[in-house]
């Protein structure tokens, strides 16, 4: 390793710039980064853009050009192809169209000078959400994090059906994302030390998508020795949505939508092949924040046909997990907001008559897409009416009740799917619980015009590790109590990738105590609405709700637990 240090005048997109920028040396070439400042005034050091890895649409990743010369790491990388809805406002949504968008961040409170002793801080991998098909990492900024002894990265990766077309085929087997997140893994721990981290330290964490992204690394067998330890927030490998059954069906209805002949594999993939990849966004139908009774498209992680040696997954995750196939047992921690189900969506049903009355009419073909049981369910109809007797009774969904649906939601794709997880994996590794209930001063519900508010709302815990600078978000006041549930989240986290414990605990005397799903003690700590910690237990309803659950899955939802066996393209 070579650094050496140039003055110069730098301004990047979020930080405070100071006037020395350094150079560091990767497996593939030197890169030359800058010095930014933390939310506490803390200076760190940060590289920008870094490749890591390249791909043909559809295809594996493989390793990037070298270069002889110095890289500018002083600007953010092309984002991957996606269109970025604003929730603020709708009408001025973002398209990004550069498919060479494999790329990284490296942000370190000090690169080690040449002859001086190893620096190994902890690094956290920041996996974003979005669905799996929106996002980008100049999104989520360094600032709060950077007050901790801690190295963080953020990356790109493809997105949608770049990122996840499966014809079963070798040029496009699926899963690209997750093997594009394996090449930046491996590039982690190639290359960290340089930058001061520690390859032995790595902690994987991420929300909603990018939670359940990190629990595929716990699964994959190509994701073996990676990585230490695993964060997840509000997002599960087992979440229905994150995992596709029928990624040929997919396939051709995608193909359709493009306008794309589907009567062979291979007429599709020539065709998507020739068209530029504005017009397969443009033309690509997936939901929106408006309810529809149309069909839309999801694309996730599905299981690979083919050479295991190559598959990244080969069957439903929870066989996986029923059957013990996890290649990784390291410490997790489980972060939890109560609800979580608050989506954009929702807030439409919330506050518009009109968007209740297409549910109302429209119940039986909107529930089972927005639920994810189209496909599995021995009656769709019949899970349907199941769930409006069991959250509305008799009632239609009006201004009174709608908050229920958010409930619906929250506990169909986030908290049964947490806690059959954690059921599974309690006695594999140390594994932790944290239930947020904070209500902080801006939140989704604020931006989306919302007059109520939701303890634990989606997105919020994501607010208290970066400063959010989309959607509206209007930021976290020094002044607040937000500002203190930020640093303490914080260095809760950092202390989890420090030693695979998470000792930095707030409002509360004892330990973080170890989750154990069969035993009756507190099974965890919340963020209670003050702001402190709180020894936390499942409440009555959530008990009866699970209970609804696991009726409904041992009959009519039984195959979302089993391998799903398609017809051929």
């Amino acid at each position: 390793m070579r650094i050496s240090f140039v003055l110069g005048l730098l301004f990047t997109h979020s930080v405070h710039i100071s006037l020395s920028l350094e150079i560091v040396e990767t497996t593939f070439g030197k890169v030359q980064g800058s010095f930014g400042e933390s939310r506490d005034g803390r200076s760190f050091s940060q590289f920008l853009g870094i490749p890591y890895a390249q791909a043909q649409r559809f295809m594996p990743p493989t390793d990037p050009d070298s270069w002889s010369d110095v890289r500018n790491a002083t600007k953010n990388g092309n984002a991957c192809p996606q269109i970025q809805p604003n929730l603020a406002k709708p009408s001025e949504n973002s398209i990004f169209t550069s498919e060479d968008c494999l790329n990284l961040n490296v942000y370190t409170p000090k690169v080690p000078k040449l002859n001086q002793a190893r620096l190994m801080f902890p690094v956290i991998v920041w996996f974003h959400g979005g669905g799996g098909d929106t996002g980008k990492a100049e999104d989520y900024d360094p600032e709060y994090y950077m007050d901790a002894d801690i190295v963080l990265i953020t990356f790109n990766a493809r997105l949608g059906f770049l990122g996840y077309l499966n014809l079963g085929t070798q040029v496009a087997s699926g899963n690209q994302r997750l093997k594009d997140e394996v090449a930046m893994l491996k590039w982690v721990q190639a290359n960290i030390e340089n930058f001061g981290g520690d390859p032995a330290r790595v902690t994987l964490n991420g929300a909603d998508s990018g939670g359940a992204e990190v629990g595929y690394h716990l699964i994959s067998p190509r994701s073996s020795g990676l990585f230490a330890r695993v964060i997840t927030q509000d997002g599960f490998v087992t979440m229905p949505f994150m995992f596709i059954r029928n990624p040929m069906y997919q396939a051709k209805n995608f193909g359709m939508q493009v306008g794309c002949p589907v009567d062979t594999k291979e007429t599709l993939y020539d065709c998507l092949m020739g068209k530029r990849v504005e017009e397969l966004l443009l033309r690509f139908h997936r939901y929106t924040s408006e309810i529809t009774d149309a069909e839309f498209l999801n694309f996730g992680p599905s299981a690979e046909k083919g050479a295991a040696c190559k598959a990244f997954i080969r069957e439903n995750p929870y066989v996986s997990l029923r059957e013990g196939r996890i290649v990784n047992k390291v410490p997790w921690i489980n972060v939890l907001s109560l609800n979580a189900g608050s989506f954009s969506y929702v807030y439409n049903i919330l506050q518009k008559e009109d968007q209740r009355q297409k549910l109302n009419a429209n119940l039986s073909n909107i529930l089972p897409k927005y639920l994810d049981y189209e496909v599995i369910a021995n009656d769709s109809n019949t899970v349907t009416q199941a769930i409006k007797e069991h959250y509305f009774g008799i009632e239609v969904i009006n201004e009174k009740n709608a908050r229920r649906f958010v409930d619906v939601i929250s506990d169909r794709q986030f908290i049964i799917p947490s806690l059959r997880f954690s059921a599974l994996y309690d006695q594999l590794a140390p594994h932790y619980a944290l239930i947020v209930k904070y209500v902080p001063a801006c939140s989704l519900s604020t931006i989306m015009g919302y007059n109520g508010e939701f303890e634990g709302g989606n997105f919020d815990v994501v607010s208290y590790q970066f400063p959010i600078r989309f959607f509206g978000y209007c930021g976290i006041d020094k002044n607040s109590s937000d500002y203190q549930v930020s640093k303490n989240t914080i260095q809760l986290l950092a202390s989890f990738a420090e030693n695979g414990k998470p000792t930095k605990t707030w409002g509360v005397n004892e330990k973080f105590p170890r989750y154990y799903s069969c035993e009756d003690l507190p099974l965890s700590f919340a963020i209670e609405r003050d702001g402190q910690m709180h020894p936390h237990f499942l409440s009555e309803k959530y008990i009866i709700r699970f209970g609804f659950w696991a009726k409904l899955h041992e009959k009519e939802l039984a195959s979302e637990y089993e391998n799903y066996t398609e017809n051929e393209f």
